[in-house]
């Protein structure tokens, strides 16, 4: 009888040992995905401080990590909202534990297959990046998840219909994307589904009669191509209207016409690629500044921006006066020479469909001027939500026809790249022009290369 309770000690203690060996080697292999992450992402160093290994600590888990939440030592959360990041997440496929990915408002990059693989995922919140490409049909491998936002990105393509699977759905959020075709019918079936976001994009065919009972018109404004029941354009006998933008439709030349590029592209390196698209892009970015400084800046007159005092006086300012500047030049309301018009002077343009703001909030905004450059006068402007952009005033821009301006600014809103920063829009009137960028917290490269000299 002793020796059986000494066999049944000897294999518990056995058991807890392969047990706590395993734990300890899935968490070192957590904290190494971790390192990869930050590594390809914090390119900034925002987590440099915190994200180290102290003596007395080995994981992440440990060592309690920002934004790492875990659950028996195993990485269950990465919680990382607006910490400018920049990158791929390919390294978090290796995270098979993680529940809970909240990323929001960064600028991560690349496709969303990675999160494909950690399948216990409830919650992922990847809006306000720059994540392209299409849906992964894989995603239907995530059968526990609760609530999907990939909103305010630039995902294309179509919306998977395996996402009819993902039975236990609470939220799905897809809006200010470029996503086509038709909105699968098979979401009907997501009985648990509580908030569903289709506006903003390039689709097009019926609404499905549920979905739009369920949750209105407005979780499908902004695609011109829909038609349904309630308020949309009534289907033709087809199911479908014409959309306004042919190029969202499916075609099967496209396929056509791109396959003699990609054999051409067999007989180069990918850093032959990379290289002639950056040259490319750069080639593409000197010539549009030129021409827009040339037509836009050339016999006209400087006027001031309406800061509190002198540019250089003053370095903290707001933008309310320079709504006094349209209003005295308006007289009765009617339109300048140029075409512009009292409404349209009243309106920024966006690119990316999103309208986080209105001018009258940008003209509020306290204004910090950042630097001047041979086409004018860069601030940073922080709206009443605590927004950030980059406002670049246009000088000597007076002249410029609001035609031939509006074709410059669709060529340089049109430009994506990792190492660009996005034009998210621009206001145009006969006294004054300006563009609004994302604003990047960490200087300008000249300031990096020489320093305050």
């Amino acid at each position: 009888m002793n020796r059986f309770f000494s066999f049944i000690l000897l294999l518990t203690l056995l058991i807890s040992a392969v047990t706590a060996a395993v734990t300890a080697t899935g968490d070192g292999n957590d904290t190494a995905a971790l390192l990869l992450f930050q590594s390809q992402t914090d390119i900034h160093g925002t987590l440099l401080h915190n994200w180290t290994l102290p003596v007395n600590s080995t994981t992440a888990c440990t060592a309690q990590w920002l934004g790492v939440k875990c659950i028996n030592n195993r990485v269950s959360a990465v919680i990382l909202p607006s910490f400018n990041l920049r990158g791929p997440i390919t390294a978090l496929s290796s995270l098979p534990l993680l529940r809970l990915l909240d990323l929001r408002n960064n600028r991560l990059n690349g496709t969303l297959t990675p999160i494909t693989q950690c399948t216990n995922l409830k919650l992922i919140y990847l809006s306000g990046n720059d994540f392209s490409g299409e849906i992964p049909p894989e995603i239907s491998s995530l059968r526990r998840l609760l609530r999907l936002d990939v909103s305010n990105n630039n995902l294309e393509g179509s919306i998977p219909t395996q996402i009819a699977n993902l039975t236990r759905l609470l939220t799905l959020r897809l809006q200010n994307n470029e996503l086509s075709g038709t909105i699968p019918k098979s979401l009907n079936s997501l009985q648990n589904l509580k908030e569903l976001n289709f506006s903003n994009n390039e689709l097009y065919g019926s609404v499905p009669n549920g979905l739009y009972n369920h949750f209105g018109e407005n979780s499908f404004d902004g695609n011109e191509g829909l038609c349904g029941i309630g308020n949309l354009p009534q289907c033709s006998y087809t199911g479908e209207i014409v959309p306004s933008n042919p190029s969202s439709l499916p075609t099967t030349s496209t396929a056509t016409i791109e396959e003699p590029h990609e054999k051409s592209r067999k007989g180069l390196s990918r850093g032959g690629v990379v290289a002639i698209v950056m040259v490319n892009v750069v080639a593409l970015l000197v010539v549009v500044s030129f021409m827009v400084a040339y037509y836009c800046g050339k016999y006209s007159r400087t006027q001031s921006f309406s800061m509190s005092g002198s540019e250089c006086g003053k370095r903290r300012s707001s933008y309310s006066s320079e709504k006094r500047v349209y209003a005295n030049n308006n007289g009765g309301g009617g339109g300048d020479s140029d075409g512009t018009t009292a409404t349209d002077r009243s309106k920024l343009v966006f690119f990316d469909r999103r309208k986080p703001f209105e001018l009258e909030e940008l003209l509020r905004a306290s204004a910090e001027m950042l630097g001047k450059g041979c086409l004018g006068t860069v601030y940073k402007a922080v709206l009443d939500d605590g927004i950030t952009v980059a406002v670049k005033r246009l000088k000597d821009a007076n002249p410029c026809p609001r035609k031939e301006f509006e074709q410059y600014m669709d060529v340089i809103g049109k430009l994506k790249h990792p190492n660009m920063v996005k034009l998210r829009a621009y206001y145009y009137a006969k006294e004054e022009k300006l563009l609004v960028y994302d604003y990047l917290p960490n200087g300008s490269l000249h300031s990096l290369l020489h320093g305050k000299h």
